[in-house]
């Protein structure tokens, strides 16, 4: 009895660890030329895209037939856009690949507006319990996400199938101080802050100067 019941937790062991259902991962990795967009699901997901156009058996004859449609419907996984316009789709492309994992690959135009909107367009056909992941990193300081933590993640479902982020620069600290100076009615400026400076340097100065010379008169008497 024991034998059964340690084969059936390595059984349930598999099926947990194995991409069997509709989970969907997706990363936003902005490079310096080019945003690409990987998706990595499961054949099951794969094979609902295809519908009757699906191999009977995922096998390796199965999944050679199958990635070229794939491809063609890795285009339309998505919408993105950048300041409120759609960005065209430069190249789709679609791998199998270690344990069953199947990974969509989008490469788009790098984004010059914000806010990217990423809109998923396959959630009308799951369920309303199905839901996905959305991590985007900046690659332009790693070519590996694993060096990186995300600038930015979020939940996407049925209800809420689109994810915005922005990577636009933020004002730095000391333009956020000078501003909220003029704000203030105050402009700072150069000369005002070296006359300032002198009146703290001449006084210890003088008080130096006179110490040395107190000193050099006791000596001398």
């Amino acid at each position: 009895m024991s034998r059964w019941i340690v084969l059936m937790v390595l059984l349930l062991g598999g099926v947990v660890q194995a991409h069997l259902g509709n989970e969907n991962d997706t990363e936003v990795r902005i490079y310096s030329d080019r945003m690409q967009v990987v998706t990595r699901t499961s054949i099951p997901f794969a094979w609902r895209l295809l519908g009757d156009r699906a191999p009977a058996v995922a096998d390796d004859a199965g999944k050679d037939r199958a990635r070229s449609l794939l491809v063609a419907e890795a285009a339309g996984l998505f919408k993105m856009t950048a300041g409120g316009k759609e960005l065209p789709l430069i190249k789709s492309d679609c791998q199998f690949e270690v344990e069953n994992d199947v990974a969509f690959v989008l490469t788009y135009a790098r984004p010059t507006a914000w806010p990217v909107e990423v809109m998923a367009r396959f959630f009308d056909s799951l369920t309303n319990l199905d839901s996905g992941t959305v991590r985007v990193f900046d690659f332009k300081a790693a070519r590996f996400n694993s060096d990186l933590d995300p600038l930015a993640e979020g939940i996407i479902h049925q209800g809420q199938p689109s994810f915005s982020f922005s990577l636009e620069t933020t004002t730095t600290p000391e333009k956020a101080v000078a501003g909220r100076i003029e704000v203030a009615g105050v402009r700072p400026h150069p000369e005002a802050s070296q006359g300032h400076l002198w009146a703290l340097v001449l006084p210890s100065a003088c008080a130096a100067f006179w110490f040395f010379w107190l000193i050099r008169r006791r000596f001398r008497s």
